[in-house]
């Protein structure tokens, strides 16, 4: 099987895991308990609602409603994004709309309790968002709006982008619902979205950064290349009292690496001065690729 293939097969599943996990946080947390969580699925819920108060129509489902709204905003995808956007989308669209109505028509809803259906139907709808992006996808809606802007805002993070444009919606089903509830719940759901999705988008890209100041800086460089198997850099420094030069050992590490690097200098030198702060993205060997794709 060539690599290609089996990116191919791994998207296929992601997209499919991560529809599913969308359709679970709306069709059976979030719209069950009049809970929106912005964006095309929080207008959705508020249209369908706002359908059975104004016409008395109650037999349009959520997921076929969701389906229909993204149509233009699919078109938009397709035009900015490309054909290989547009098709893995409405892939993605029409399976997590279908997934919905299925699980409403079969599924019993699973808790009627506003502030437990926010979180856990928050967290299950931005973690298969997340999914379904590291595939390359998207459910539609605001997820392609962000696509686009993500092409001329790469600064600015896929958790905030959708804070800014789920607003409106929020706003609409408030209105339409009458209940100030529904703003705050929503805020709530939002704030998980934001800390899922940026967790599963950029959290695998965060380290640790090691400054260490030695006598024996060469004995823990030699130890931390051989033992740990990681790059260093030795940066020129000087005390600002002797005025003595040294060698500062800068390094890169993931997380899990941390316990065994403080042991090691320990070790090596008990009078060492080490300073540990968090590296959010690393590019370059062991890391993230230099030319890999920003979501």
């Amino acid at each position: 099987m060539t690599q290609n293939t089996k990116n191919t097969v791994r998207n296929i599943i992601y997209i499919f895991v991560g529809c599913l996990l969308y359709a679970i946080g709306v069709g059976l947390f979030l719209d069950p308990n009049e809970l929106t969580p912005g964006g095309i699925a929080g207008l959705a819920i508020a249209l369908n609602r706002l359908l059975d108060i104004l016409f008395g129509i109650n037999s349009v489902e959520t997921g076929t409603i969701i389906a229909a709204v993204n149509i233009p905003i699919m078109l938009l995808g397709m035009w900015k994004l490309g054909f290989k956007f547009f098709f893995s989308t409405i892939v993605a669209t029409i399976l997590s709309s279908w997934f919905i109505n299925i699980l409403q028509a079969y599924v019993p809803v699973l808790t009627a309790e506003p502030m437990l259906a926010s979180i856990l139907g928050g967290a299950a709808m931005s973690l298969g968002m997340g999914i379904i992006f590291k595939a390359g996808a998207t459910t539609g809606g605001s997820d392609v709006i962000v696509r686009v802007l993500r092409t001329k805002f790469k600064n600015i993070r896929t958790g905030e982008m959708f804070w800014l444009i789920d607003g409106t919606s929020v706003l609409i089903s408030t209105l339409v619902f009458g209940k100030i509830e529904v703003a705050l719940y929503a805020v709530f759901t939002l704030t998980v979205q934001t800390v899922v999705i940026n967790k599963v988008l950029y959290g695998s890209d965060s380290a640790t950064m090691v400054y260490i100041i030695s006598d024996k800086e060469k004995e823990i460089s030699e130890r931390l290349s051989s033992e740990l198997k990681t790059g260093l850099t030795l940066m020129k420094a000087q005390d600002s009292v002797s005025e003595e030069g040294k060698n500062v050992v800068m390094c890169v590490i993931k997380k899990k690496t941390l316990s065994k690097l403080k042991e090691l200098v320990a070790e090596t030198d008990q009078k060492a001065f080490m300073i540990v702060t968090k590296a959010t993205e690393i590019f370059g060997r062991g890391f993230k690729d230099h030319n890999s794709e920003e979501i």
